[in-house]
This record gives C-alpha cells, sequence and structure tokens, in this order.
C-alpha cells in the first residue's frame, strides 16, 4: 500500500521529533511514559506541528519544552 505525500511527510516528521525526543532524553531526565503514551505524544506533536506555521521543526521542538 502507498501512503500519499502528506502521510509520508507526516510520518518523515513524527520519526524525527521521536529521535530528537530520544536526544533530548539522553541529556536531561525526563518522565518515563509507556510506549502507547510516547506514540500518542509524538503523533499529537506531528499533528501540531503540521497545524502551525512554525517551520523550524527544532523551534517548535524546544517549544514543547518551555
Amino acid at each position: 500500500m502507498w501512503v500519499n505525500n502528506l502521510e509520508h511527510e507526516k510520518l518523515k516528521t513524527a520519526v524525527i521529533l521521536a529521535r530528537m525526543y530520544g536526544v533530548r532524553e539522553t541529556l536531561e531526565p525526563l518522565p518515563r511514559m509507556s510506549d502507547e503514551k510516547m506514540v500518542g505524544l509524538i503523533t499529537k506533536w506531528t499533528e501540531e506541528y503540521f497545524d502551525t506555521e512554525e517551520e523550524d521543526i527544532v523551534r517548535f521542538f524546544e517549544s514543547k519544552f518551555c
């Protein structure tokens, strides 16, 4: 099954956000959460990122921790 371009971009963005979370987790203690909660969080952030006009994913990610 092929995914459309928007779904593909959302999947790529979700992977980037998850990786960024993992890097941040190694740099400072973050709350432990279940896999289900993590998937929900990354899914929510991905949708928020696509709904915002922010083009810099790093700034978007950092805004989640301020």
